[in-house]
């Protein structure tokens, strides 16, 4: 009796143990996070392999190097039925990383959303913590969502995201068993043990449509836009802002923009329009990602509604956006580093907080850039 007894004060003691470092281990992430919000943060994305067949050693190396930067922050990881999957390569890139955060894009409709819970509060655990986030995406190719079989009608697919998100946040905070009974998603007996550490993974989401607007004000902790002139920016900032006023939350922004720097204006715009006669040359190929005339997005047709004049303001450059059909990270800024840094600036006094910052052909990170973003990030 007095055995079972001790091991009863040892197992409660224990417990209290638990929740008093996860306590802990939430209150630093809240204060992390109120530090960061002061902050501008910088994320990139690339392709974690050299060109050709995945290799590990090319995912060390490019892993090696973003952590290696100053500059960076986090690194986005996308998604795509056609590239190699993501929690697989993000899982191996934070194992060969020691302070590197991850964005991992993650579609609902490939898996269920307490599977889905409890593989990122794993990846968490696994990297120590606060390095993970998501970019919950819903997809805007019908083909390449039908590829992993998910046929739910466009329509619906963030009122599906909705029941997807809370159902994880649940995983992660509920504390005893529970149930889901949903519209899309069933569930039984569902308790996870591993959690994030600071019980929650920040959510990373953009969209134009009415319906991507509400679900990122009840949902989103960065809501991400592509790049625009500063009036669009402007009206889509105050647009999240006043839905998520209605829920009691307050996002952060990010703006995705390629940079291409010169000493001059003139080098500048030569190193922009190399770039545009390389995609150009390439039509008909695979070379580069583009959107297809049947990919259909409020956020896309936006994109291309402003296109026809390829320079806004001072040196916002639309010509990508043209030529790769509204495809993502194809608006730039083009000019000196003094211009280009005063173009950012007027975007952060808009209420942008963080920008997605790549260059080049294929809209991806090149450590030409560090210094000026270092730069970035003292001035902005």
């Amino acid at each position: 009796m007095r055995i079972l007894l001790l091991r009863g004060i040892l197992y409660h003691t224990r417990l209290a143990g638990a929740k008093r470092r996860r306590a802990m281990r939430k209150k630093e992430f809240n204060e992390t996070v109120l530090l960061e919000r002061q902050m501008i943060k910088i994320f990139t994305t690339g392709n974690p392999f050299a060109p050709g067949i995945p290799d590990l050693s090319a995912l060390k190396r490019q892993g090696a190097e973003w952590d290696a930067s100053e500059a960076i922050d986090e690194v986005l990881i996308g998604y795509s039925a056609l590239w190699p999957q993501n929690f697989a390569t993000s899982t191996a890139l934070a194992s060969v990383t020691n302070k590197l955060k991850l964005i991992v894009a993650h579609r609902p409709g490939v898996m269920h959303p307490t599977a889905a819970a409890r593989t990122f509060g794993t990846m968490d655990f696994l990297s120590g913590g606060g390095r993970l986030a998501i970019n919950l995406v819903s997809g805007s190719s019908d083909k390449d969502l039908h590829r992993e079989g998910d046929y739910l009608a466009k329509v619906e697919r963030y009122d599906r995201a909705t029941e997807y998100v809370e159902c994880m946040k649940r995983c992660w905070s509920e504390p005893k068993s529970f149930d889901h009974q949903g519209k899309y998603y069933q569930a039984e007996a569902v308790r996870q043990l591993m959690r994030p550490m600071s019980g929650h993974i920040p959510i990373y989401m953009g969209g134009e449509s009415d319906e991507a607007v509400e679900f990122g004000a009840r949902h989103a902790d960065v809501y991400m836009l592509w790049g625009e002139p500063l009036s669009g920016t402007r009206e889509r900032i105050e647009r999240v802002k006043a839905s998520a006023a209605r829920h009691g939350r307050e996002p952060q922004f990010s703006l995705s923009l390629r940079i291409f720097l010169g000493a001059t204006d003139e080098a500048a715009w030569e190193k922009a329009r190399a770039v545009e006669r390389t995609i150009l040359d390439a039509e008909g190929t695979n070379r580069f990602l583009r959107s297809a005339v049947t990919d259909k997005s409020v956020g896309r047709d936006r994109q291309l509604s402003f296109a026809n004049e390829a320079v806004h303001d001072d040196c916002f450059w639309a010509g990508l956006v043209k030529l790769l059909g509204g495809f993502a990270n194809s608006a730039g800024l083009v000019g000196t580093p003094d211009r280009v840094m005063a173009a950012l600036r007027r975007y952060r006094e808009l209420g942008v907080d963080a920008f997605l910052i790549t260059t080049g052909l294929d809209g991806f990170w090149d450590p030409s850039l560090e210094d000026f973003v270092v730069q970035m990030k003292k001035e902005l």
